[in-house]
């Protein structure tokens, strides 16, 4: 369900708050960082699904 919903986030940064599924997350590609779980989906600010028919 996450990968269904991250490929929709196309050209976002998507930051997540948890105390209890970091490893969860991490194993779906999130990086952990000091305040947040983070992942760029694609490449940044460049949202593709808009100029796809």
């Amino acid at each position: 369900m996450m990968r269904i919903l991250l490929n929709k986030l196309q050209g976002q940064h998507v930051c997540l708050f948890t105390d209890d599924s970091i490893q969860f997350y991490k194993k779906l590609g999130f990086t952990e960082r000091e305040t947040c779980l983070e992942q760029i989906i694609g490449k940044w600010l460049v949202n593709t699904s808009l100029t796809d028919s």
